[in-house]
């Protein structure tokens, strides 16, 4: 009987001893975002990720700060936790997480707001745009070149792999680009990637939080927005939310069921086609694998419609403006989320910062389909996707084609017979080069010539005009990657240095200088800011068209021909009807005002820039 006593009693404790050895204490490994502001006009949502967190419950005691509600994920490695702040004083809460298993402690902190004065500017249309690889512009501290937790990912021979450019970099040429004429840094991720040779680019984000090693820490990010600021600069976040990076945690372990489409081993083919999400009569089925698919079959696609996701990523977007005194956005494959999770990510966005601006890119040549997505009225779906601009596509491939290949000058008219499709043509974003097409002068016909006419053309155009890093001093390069080359001068044991005139080739100079002085124009003139277009004539060889603000005109005339040309432009009924004169600003030659009509001589493949009088 005692033998049976003892067994029982035996058998119970074991059960007892395993059922609590199951209940491990709860472990916290990350919390975001790491902090926030005191009367911040935006409540944030708490991921907190660890192990075993399953069935958590949260609490704290801090005056004006309430916990809401508390979620765990199914597999016990996340807890959400809604945060509910109303008048709260800067300082540190504390928060105590309980589980079954014991109890984890984590301080969070309530920042002073910085006055909003000088920051989140936003961009209009005064603004020139300039793009920036940070890894291939500049490397301004060596020491990060191979950092410890990233080792053996940096070498400058390899076109895939770090080159050792950084934040520091940038700041380091800021009188550079300010002396060029740009007032506004667009520079592609900085987040913390993956750490392998291939994410040099930064778009293969795995925290939203942090910053690359290989670029530099949080203050360098603060410290380049700060000292662009103090240049009368801005500097614009480049945002990936349609996907991660393919060695982001999420991939294998997502924070709900519904945080990613598929999983690694089962999801969606992609479709790089907009026309279903523009098509008001196209199904379900045709639209899915447009917002579903994972690029390249291999980055893990984000669902941005999952509500808790949604949230993460407005308040990380809130975050980062607040973080390091952003001016803005450039909003990275924008048509691959849902309109509405982007609808509603604005109104958080402009509800705090009113001025600030978000540029969509829709890579696609159809005006049809680029102007679908600009925000600033509701289409078909009810859904105002919120979007300050996008990126002209259309307007991008018609200048390459008339001026680089060959194509009728009329295109560019053809284009702009489009606009009326915008809510406003002229907040477009112009551009005839970035980091995802081959260079300019990787065309196979390419001159200098001919890059300083798409330049006129670029900086003429209604539109903001985005410049690639680069392509001011006649960077050459083909498709990707050999259009990423190296800035000459920013780094260790260079040749020679593009940033001063005296390191310059003769044909970097004459790109240099010719886009100087247009940028200079630009400053100059309203017209050539935000004033009205007027398209005045369009042939095979011939565009002309005339930029007008009050009293400032501006007439602008291409002639793409092999042979000086003369150019006849009727004035009957135009702006120019009481012209009486012009004065040359850029390749000007004869000009006259006489009979109805303005004549101009053009020299070849070259854009005329005259003031009417």
């Amino acid at each position: 009987m005692a033998r049976t006593i003892s067994s029982r009693l035996f058998l119970a404790c074991a059960l007892l001893f395993c059922s609590f050895g199951f209940a491990q204490a709860p472990k916290i490994t990350k919390v975001d975002p790491p902090n926030w502001w005191a009367n911040f006009p935006h409540s944030p949502m708490l991921m907190i990720t660890g192990e075993n967190l399953s069935n958590a419950k949260v609490s704290l005691a801090y005056p004006h700060l309430k916990v809401g509600k508390a979620e765990s994920s199914a597999d016990g490695h996340y807890v959400f936790v809604a945060l509910e702040e109303q008048g709260a004083k800067a300082g540190t809460a504390h928060f105590k997480l309980q589980t079954s298993g014991g109890s984890a402690d984590f301080d969070f902190a309530l920042k002073e707001r910085a006055p909003l004065a000088g920051r989140a500017l936003g961009v209009d249309k005064s603004d020139v745009i300039y793009l920036i690889m940070p890894d291939r512009f500049a490397d301004g501290d060596t020491s990060n070149d191979d950092p410890p937790n990233a080792r053996g990912h940096f070498n400058r021979n390899e076109q895939h792999a770090y080159h050792g450019g950084d934040l520091k970099g940038v700041s380091d040429h800021l009188d550079y680009l300010h002396d060029l004429g740009i007032t506004t840094l667009w520079l592609t991720p900085w987040w913390k990637n993956d750490g392998n040779s291939a994410d040099y680019h930064g778009y293969h984000v795995t925290d939203f939080y942090g910053v690359e090693d290989h670029f530099g820490t949080m203050k360098d990010v603060q410290d380049l927005v700060a000292a662009a600021h103090k240049k009368g600069m801005k500097v614009l976040i480049d945002y990936v939310v349609n996907h991660t990076g393919p060695n982001n945690a999420w991939a294998n372990d997502p924070p709900t069921p519904t945080w990613l489409h598929g999983t690694v081993q089962h999801h969606p083919t992609p479709l790089y086609n907009f026309w279903p999400l523009v098509d008001p009569h196209a199904t379900a089925a045709e639209r899915a694998p447009v917002l579903e698919g994972w690029f390249v079959d291999k980055l893990p696609d984000l669902n941005v419609n999952d509500p808790k996701l949604a949230e993460y990523l407005t308040d990380n977007a809130l975050w980062w403006m607040e973080v390091a005194g952003l001016d803005g956005f450039r909003l990275d494959t924008f048509p691959y989320s849902s309109r509405s999770f982007w609808s509603k990510w604005h109104e958080a966005l402009f509800s705090v910062y009113p001025k600030t601006f978000t540029i969509g890119e829709v890579s696609d040549g159809d005006p049809a389909v680029v102007s679908f997505f600009q925000g600033g009225r509701k289409q078909y779906d009810g859904i105002d996707s919120g979007v300050s601009s996008v990126f002209d596509f259309p307007m991008y491939y018609a200048i390459r084609d008339v001026v680089m290949k060959g194509g009728e000058a009329k295109k560019l008219g053809e284009v702009l017979a489009h606009d009326a499709l915008y809510p406003d043509a002229k907040d477009l974003i112009t551009f005839i080069g970035n980091h995802d097409k081959n260079r300019v002068m990787g065309e196979e016909a390419a001159t200098v010539q001919k890059l300083n006419a798409a330049a006129s053309l670029l900086v003429t155009l209604r539109g903001i005009p985005e410049i690639y890093s680069g392509d001011e001093i006649a960077m050459p390069g083909g498709d990707d990657p050999d259009n990423r080359r190296d800035f000459p001068g920013g780094f260790p044991g260079d040749a020679k240095n593009a940033f001063v005139e005296s390191g310059r080739t003769a044909e970097q100079q004459e790109a240099f200088a010719h886009l100087q002085k247009l940028l200079r124009l630009r400053r100059e003139h309203q017209a050539l800011q935000g004033g009205e277009e007027t398209d005045l004539l369009a042939t095979a060889a011939n565009f002309a068209f005339l930029r007008a603000s009050g009293n400032d005109r501006v007439l602008v005339v291409l002639n793409s021909a092999a042979t000086e040309q003369t150019v006849k432009i009727p004035t009957e009924a135009t702006p120019l009807a009481n012209a009486h004169g012009l004065t040359a600003l850029d390749n000007g030659m004869q000009s006259e005002v006489a009979n109805g009509s303005v004549s101009v001589k053009v020299a070849p493949m070259t854009v005329g820039i005259y003031q009417v009088n």
